[in-house]
């Protein structure tokens, strides 16, 4: 189960944490459409909220640690 402080548990049991969308809200929003530049900005820190703070090259690298690199047999010339 995962962890909610009691004020917001108490927001959500009343309702009042999600804002309420009105139609006219939603009609100015589509008036003015985002464009693609502030699409690509805004999900770009979506995902940046949402994912590791630490960049998966350091993870490979971890995981790279305890193997050993394979050996490739010479071939002499004869």
């Amino acid at each position: 189960m995962s962890r909610i402080s009691k004020r917001k548990l108490i927001k959500v049991l009343k309702g009042d944490l999600e804002v309420p969308v009105s139609k006219q809200s939603l009609l100015d929003q589509m008036a003015k459409p985002v464009t693609q530049e502030e699409w690509i900005k805004g999900y770009k820190k979506w995902v940046e909220d949402r994912t590791l703070s630490t960049p998966p090259e350091v993870y490979e690298a971890i995981e790279n640690l305890g193997k050993k690199k394979r050996r490739r047999k010479t071939v002499a010339n004869n």
